[in-house]
């Protein structure tokens, strides 16, 4: 996947809009709505698009076997407010 965004020279403002449009994909496919889940997802949407920011930009290499980080739900119980 990492191989996809070279030499795309993706910007922040890119980064920011693809990350918001997918928190929003998230509203409309009625995904949970618990806070905690919410949080996962947010987490791995920011990580996700940082790393392909910095793997488009031009002569970036990048790092082969990389550790992927594992996001959990429902570690704690869904919020009650």
């Amino acid at each position: 996947m990492l191989r996809h965004h070279l030499d795309l020279a993706i910007t922040p403002a890119q980064r920011h809009r693809f990350a918001a449009t997918m928190s929003l994909a998230a509203d409309d496919a009625d995904l949970p709505a618990d806070p905690e889940f919410r949080a996962a997802v947010i987490g791995y949407l920011e990580w996700g698009t940082r790393l392909a920011m910095e793997n488009s930009r031009p002569g970036a290499v990048p790092v082969e076997d990389a550790p992927t980080p594992r996001w959990g739900w429902g570690v704690a119980p869904p919020y009650q407010g």
